[in-house]
């Protein structure tokens, strides 16, 4: 719905319910939200606006529309622009800000999923479009033409990939995934069990450095630089510097801590295995749209269903920019954790769904590393990036999310007890669970299996057992490594959820259907099977 902020000179806690009550009388307002010396006002349409500005001036208020100094109740008109590159909620953010500097605008919002900007503006102020132009070129995006605000086409322009370089992209995914499988660093070893997490956010990261993503913080970043050099124009190179190692020392500590948080609430919820699995595949889907966005597959309609932080949290955030305190751009890097972003709030849930201080703390904090480099050097990221080859780095890395996504997303649906057929990158299954294909010994009246974590190249050994029907089973587990992911054990269709301790464990349950049950650890990422035969 359309809003407008105001700024409402002397609005306090004693007329503020008077205000309350002129601004609500108005037909088509949805909403009135009060601060002092501030509103914000909710409507159906734009006429509601109009009308709700007039009737403040004739309760004797003096309110200005917020941050372009213009006096409310004059006239004015609305348009409605279509605009080009707008891909997700930072764009919306960057465009919207750039577009209030400009005289006789006085009210922006921008839609990046509809790919439509709808400004209020001064009539007869804004005869052309020139300066519109200039300020979306400088920000990387451009103005197509003037349409009606039922147009509902999708605002991405950059060209999709055909179906064979689709093909070639995911290829290259697949071969590099197996490649560095061979090598260790993405293979079922218990020691990358605890790192996963942080090493795919970090890659995440370095993905969405380059993405319109990083667009806000890195205007934060710039700014907030600009600021401190103004006032130390003398300084060394390396004094110019600090701010921004500040920044970035700011989203680094908060991203990790509040990721920490995230993730210690998870374990204080305890959220079941099904929760927790719909949680992991909720992220998964984030990081697929995102993908898909990126290679100009991803339709307006699925990228509004995602939900996301008010925009007004991070125009607050962006309106302490100015700030002069030497740890202003510390405290603005911290703050960036709640500008809206699709990777961030994706990595946000799989720190909640992890239930652990640690990998919470770890992904986030993995994620703003990743995104480190480009704001540390965000003048040759810019540059870097461009032409033919920054297209295919983009559509490469678009792909790389997707394959991630479609990855947590099995990783979801294992925990939540609804395995997908395994697929292993550059390696078969266990060779050892290819002979458990005999029921095991019963001692004292239970079945007997036995079962290593962490203790060779794989994550469970043997992975695969064979049980019978109504026979109590003990589940007697040697945690040799049992770090990250591998600390917890969960097998939701026999009611099992237990941590790993280093050394003997024991788990009981007693199957009562046949089938073929799925074992795994805490997130996914490992896992096994369970026959139940009669």
């Amino acid at each position: 719905m359309p809003e407008l902020r105001l700024s409402v000179a002397e609005l306090n806690k004693e007329n503020a319910q008077r205000f309350e009550e002129a601004i609500g009388s108005v037909p088509g307002v949805e909403r009135v939200d009060t601060w002092r010396g501030g509103a914000l006002i909710v409507a159906s349409d734009d006429s509601a606006l109009v009308a709700s500005l007039k009737t403040a001036q004739a309760a004797d208020f003096k309110a200005r529309l917020d941050g372009d100094g213009v006096p409310s109740g004059e006239s004015t008109e609305v348009r409605h622009l279509k605009v080009d590159g707008m891909t997700c909620h930072a764009c919306e953010i960057n465009i919207e800000r750039g577009l209030r500097k400009i005289d006789g605008i006085l009210k922006v919002d921008a839609d990046a999923a509809r790919g439509m900007v709808r400004i209020v503006c001064q009539s007869e102020r804004l005869a052309d479009l020139d300066p519109i132009k200039n300020v979306l070129k400088e920000k990387g995006y451009s103005l197509r033409d003037v349409r009606n605000v039922n147009d509902r086409e999708s605002s991405i322009t950059m060209e999709r990939p055909s179906m064979l370089r689709l093909l070639w992209l995911f290829a290259v995914v697949l071969v590099a995934g197996a490649a560095l499988t061979r090598l260790g660093l993405l293979g079922t070893s218990p020691e990358i069990g605890q790192k996963a997490g942080f090493l795919a956010a970090l890659f995440v990261g370095l993905v969405a450095g380059t993405s319109s993503c990083l667009a806000v913080s890195g205007g934060l970043l710039l700014s907030s630089a600009a600021k401190f050099n103004a006032r130390c124009a003398n300084a060394s190179p390396a004094v110019r510097m600090r701010p921004v190692f500040l920044f970035v020392a700011g989203r680094v500590a908060s991203y990790g801590l509040l990721g920490g948080i995230i993730g210690a609430a998870g374990k204080a919820l305890s959220p079941s295995p099904a929760m927790t699995g719909i949680i992991t595949a909720l992220a998964a889907v984030y990081m697929l749209v995102m993908g898909l966005d990126m290679l100009g597959m991803a339709p307006g309609w699925l990228k509004r269903l995602l939900p996301r932080l008010p925009k007004s949290w991070s125009h607050r955030i962006m309106d302490a920019e100015g700030k002069t305190h030497p740890a202003a751009p510390f405290l603005l890097g911290a703050a960036t954790f709640f500008i809206p972003c699709g990777f961030t709030q994706a990595f946000q849930l799989y720190a909640l769904a992890s239930g652990n201080f640690l990998a919470g703390a770890s992904t986030l904090a993995g994620f703003a590393l990743g995104t480190a480099p480009a704001l540390l050097a965000l003048g040759w990221a810019s540059s870097s990036f461009k032409g033919k080859l920054g297209k295919i780095f983009f559509q490469f890395s678009g792909a790389t999310v997707i394959m991630l996504g479609l990855w947590n997303i099995g990783n979801g649906l294992t925990v939540a007890g609804y395995p997908l057929p395994r697929l292993t990158l550059g390696g078969g299954e266990n060779a050892a669970a290819a002979e458990a294909d005999g029921a095991p010994p019963i001692i004292d009246g239970k079945q007997v299996i036995k079962m290593t974590v962490g203790g060779t190249e794989a994550a469970y050994d043997p992975d695969n057992f064979t049980v019978r029907a109504g026979v109590p089973v003990r589940w007697e587990i040697t945690a040799v490594r049992a770090g990250g992911c591998l600390s917890s054990l969960i097998a939701p269709k026999f009611g099992v959820r237990t941590l790993l301790k280093k050394g003997s464990n024991v788990v009981t349950f007693t199957p009562e259907q046949p089938g073929n049950y799925s074992f795994s650890c805490g997130m996914g990422m490992f896992r096994g099977t369970i026959a139940v035969v009669q």
